[in-house]
This record gives C-alpha cells, structure tokens and sequence, in this order.
C-alpha cells in the first residue's frame, strides 16, 4: 500500500489529481468504504477537493451549509471520529437524517495535519458496516498522503496566499482572489495565468470579472 501511495504522488502533478487518486485508493483499501471525499483548508475552512461518489459530495455539502457534521468536527478538532449512524444520533441529528436517506450507516473522518495545523480531512463514507479500529488505521496512512501532498504542492500554497490576500481585501476584491486561487488550484496555473482566464471569460460572456468570479466560486461550491 506504501508504494502505491509513494507512485500515485509522483506519478500526478497537479494537487487535484493526486487527491482523487488518493480518495480513489481509500476506497478499494478500507474494508466497507464506499465513497470518499477529501477537503482542503481554504481560508480557514474545508472545501471539497476530491470525491468518488456524489453521496460523498452532497454529505459533505450538508455539514458546510449547517456548519455541524463529523468531518467538520475533525476539521476543528484535528481527531479522528467515528460515526454509527444505525443508531439515533443526538451529536449531529440533521447529517445523520440526511446520511441514512441515503444510505450511509457509518462515517470516519481523518484530519489531514501538517506543522501542527490541519490543511484538510480525509472523510469515509460506508453503506455497509461501521468503521472499526482497523479501518481508521488503516486511513491515518491515507490522511497522511493527503497532508503530504498538501504541503509539496505549489499551486495549493500560492492559492492559500491569494486567499489570505483577499481576507484584507474589498468584499468585491475578495471574490475575484478567491476565484483566482480556485483556479490555481483547478488548472494547476500561476496567478498571472489564473487572472488572464478571469478576463477572458468576462470577454467571452459579456461579463465584469467581478461576475465571472463570484459564478466560480458558486459552482466550486456546488460541485467541486
């Protein structure tokens, strides 16, 4: 398992093909995972980077819209946790409704850590049985390729700055930068790059950056 996760980092050289390789290779090596979904920290809070299903995207979705969940719970707290959604669940009792709607009866989410600080989590997700201690072992290596792969990635690091550039920034200013990190981090370009694609889709649509910016970050949003 260490050499595939040792090839998938070099063979890859963008940040989002390497984790959807990794949340790819989480499914077929976590007896009972289903799906899986990897988010990073973006201005302080998780976006969803990778997934291998869409049940991964859309439980994701739930917990960022009502800031509650188990993956934002190890975003904040840098644990691991378990979740058995079979019984009633009084920790997150709007995820757990939506979760089992779906399907899933169980959730283990890894925090991704570097330097001390949490740059992502790496969440499971299983139709079939609950996460047992093997199977979050057996993650924590897979969360560690994550924080790896976070922390060696240019295009992750300049996004990272763009975005904190925008925290001091206009409102208006602030979603053109953030745009401009998303990009970076989606096509693996330099900011330069990144704002020329900006211009060109306002030339293209008959539209103000500003507007090409703010449809960016609603569609990351919504299907990342």
């Amino acid at each position: 398992m260490l050499k595939r996760l040792a090839d998938v980092l070099q063979r890859h050289r963008t940040l989002g093909s390497v984790l959807a390789s990794i949340a790819e290779a989480v499914t077929v090596s976590v007896p009972g995972c289903d799906a899986a979904s990897i988010a990073i920290s973006v201005q302080g809070r998780p976006i969803t980077a990778a997934m291998t299903a869409r049940v991964a995207l859309e439980l994701d979705m739930v917990q960022y819209d009502t800031h509650d969940g188990p993956c934002l719970t190890t975003f904040r707290t840098m644990r691991a946790l378990r979740v058995d959604l079979v019984e009633p669940q009084e920790s997150f009792p709007h995820f757990a409704v939506v979760a089992r709607r779906r399907g899933i009866r169980s959730v283990l989410s890894m925090p991704a850590t570097w330097g001390g600080a949490i740059v992502g989590t790496l969440n499971l997700y299983s139709r079939k049985q609950p996460f047992d201690h093997a199977a979050e072992t057996t993650a924590d290596v897979f969360a560690a390729q994550v924080a790896i792969a976070v922390s060696r990635s240019p295009e992750f690091a300049a996004a990272r700055d763009v975005v904190e550039q925008a925290q001091r920034d206009a409102d208006d200013d602030a979603d053109v930068n953030i745009a401009t990190g998303l990009l970076m981090v989606n096509e693996a370009c330099t900011a330069e790059q990144a704002e020329g694609l900006l211009r060109h889709a306002a030339d293209e649509d008959e539209k103000t950056i500003l507007e090409i910016a703010q449809r960016i970050i609603r569609q990351h949003q919504r299907t990342v």
